[in-house]
């Protein structure tokens, strides 16, 4: 080893020696602090058990068991929570699975109406096309006939052209043939068919007919009948196609009216589709304007509440008298839908005169009862009307008089809109 690295050797070992007296010397350092602190502390607490006050202990047990309490409380509250967590858990696929299942029988059903619906099409795009192939093969052979007898014309009309133009000799000796031919040619004819309208009449089966009625249900009857009752669920995306029902009042005015009359209709199983009101009034004057309201639920909670109501229907007519019958006032073309087991408010008004509208006063039930507010007035197997209101003012929905029962005394025209 040389000096060099020799004296670099030793210098190392005094500064290692070095570095471990200091850390000698902070090791004692630490623990002397650490046994002030523990000390300083100890005497912290001996000062803060003199300072201390006396313990009430029946207030700590108090204290103690309302925690205890608190604890078993929260412990349970949780717990419960808990468990509903977990239900909903257990629900989650269900609810999910019952879904899909729903969607694909939605899926399946809609399905199966476009391959019956696109049936009947067919069928009666075929019907048409063999009626009028057979009409144009009775028209080919009527043309036929025709030009036969033009032909037949034609052959009479020169040979008579010619016994007119030769001598008189023989105009004599040939005029027998000549009228005889002509004779002939004119006698020819062939009959003509029916008319093509005659003859689908005739042809088609009775249960094929387009149905226009005058509340604008246009449909197409089947060809033959059906197999299921799913052509009632078009109802949902088209019109019903079976004819409008009306549900009459048992009990007409007897000359009870006023400017306008609210009331509530209740639909039972099916949903319905209400179409027009027929009503009477109390004098038989007019034509009024009328102008019908509809909302959602019982008339009561809302009878002053214009915003609450939506405008179905505006018509002009001329109402007779209870006595001698009823006249339409009808609703929008969508009419209004009542799903089942709902109830809708109905209000019809006229600004023009304090007859406009008649009802029913104070009406009874079979055993001469009072009927109380909300009772059932008129009800068949698919619709209820309840009792109403009427209003004594120009101004719609002002002056709402609910001061005695009241009840509308005209006819509910509706549509089955689809089958529960």
């Amino acid at each position: 080893m040389s000096t060099a690295e020799a004296a670099l050797t030793a210098e190392l070992l005094e500064s290692r020696r070095k570095a471990e007296e200091l850390s000698a010397l902070l090791d004692a350092e630490r623990k002397r602090a650490h046994e002030a602190e523990k000390k300083l502390q100890e005497k912290e607490k001996i000062l803060q058990e003199a300072n201390r006050k006396n313990i009430d202990h029946e207030l700590v047990r108090k204290q103690r068991d309302a925690l205890k309490q608190d604890l078993a409380a929260l412990k349970q509250h949780s717990q419960r929570f808990s468990n509903a967590s977990g239900a909903v858990d257990v629900v989650i696929p269900g609810l999910q699975a019952n879904a899909k299942t729903v969607q694909s029988q939605i899926t399946t059903h809609f399905a199966k109406l476009r391959s019956q619906i696109q049936e009947r099409e067919d069928k009666l795009h075929a019907l048409v096309e063999s009626l009028a192939e057979e009409k144009l093969a009775a028209l080919k052979q009527q043309k036929l006939r025709m030009d036969a007898i033009v032909a037949e014309c034609e052959k009479a009309i020169t040979a008579t052209e010619a016994c007119l133009e030769g001598d008189d000799w023989s105009l004599l000796t040939s005029r027998e043939a000549v009228a005889a031919q002509a004779g002939r040619a004119i006698s020819n004819t062939c009959k003509l068919e029916a008319e093509w309208s005659e003859k689908i009449q005739a042809t088609l089966p009775g249960t094929v007919a387009e149905i226009v009625e005058s509340h604008g249900v246009v449909t197409l009857a089947a060809i033959d009948d059906f197999e299921t009752d799913w052509h009632k669920d078009l109802s949902v995306v088209s019109r019903v196609a079976e004819p409008p029902r009306c549900l009459t009042a048992a009990r007409p005015s007897e000359g009870h009216s006023d400017f306008g009359f609210m009331f509530d209709v209740e639909a039972r199983d099916v949903s319905v589709c209400v179409r027009a009101l027929h009503l009477s009034s109390g004098a038989g004057w007019g034509p009024y304007t009328y102008t019908v309201y509809s909302a959602p639920g019982p008339w009561k909670a809302i009878k002053d509440k214009k915003k609450r109501w939506t405008q179905v229907g505006k018509s002009s007519a001329k109402l007779p008298k209870a006595k001698d019958g009823q006249a339409e006032i009808r609703l929008n073309e969508e009419g209004v839908h009542i799903a089942s087991k709902q109830t809708v408010c109905f209000y019809v008004h006229s600004a023009d005169h304090m007859t406009a509208v008649a009802f029913t006063h104070a009406p009874r039930s079979l055993e001469g009862k009072l009927l109380p507010q909300g009772a059932i007035i008129d009800e068949d197997s698919h619709v209820r009307i309840l009792t109403g209101a009427k209003t004594c003012s120009g101004d719609p929905f002002a002056s709402v008089a609910t001061d005695t029962v009241r009840a509308f005394a005209g006819s509910l025209e509706y549509l089955l809109w689809c089958e529960s």
